[in-house]
């Protein structure tokens, strides 16, 4: 997150380049609004894969990882297992986000976690 004053600084280089006419084309915000909206698809994609996987995985750990699912260890067999898999693309993982899906899945009561 920027901080206060960089943001003022940006407004105000904004409001002064508007002021003297150079701001982007249509074609130009239209196609920064296209990849936008492209990455926010592959995010969601990316979301939905990576959950369907971690679900997948977990059922199918030791019941000694399954006990402890918020720990490293767990996280690190979970990864292990989605790279074996052989999926087309794989989405970003770190141990905090498959903790995160883990803790999600669980409250929520999805994929019988």
């Amino acid at each position: 997150m920027l901080s206060r004053h960089r943001r003022f600084t940006r407004s105000c280089m904004r409001r002064q380049g508007a002021r003297a006419g150079d701001s982007p084309s249509a074609k130009a915000q239209n196609r920064q609004k296209a990849a936008a909206r492209g990455r926010k698809v592959q995010r969601e994609q990316d979301l939905a894969v990576r959950r369907i996987a971690v679900s997948y995985c977990f059922k199918r750990l030791p019941p000694r990882l399954k006990q402890k699912p918020q720990s490293g260890g767990t996280a690190q067999a979970i990864m292990r297992k989605i790279d074996e898999l052989k999926l087309s693309r794989m989405p970003p993982m770190t141990e905090r986000t498959i903790k995160e899906d883990i803790r999600f899945l669980k409250d929520n009561g999805n994929f019988g976690i």
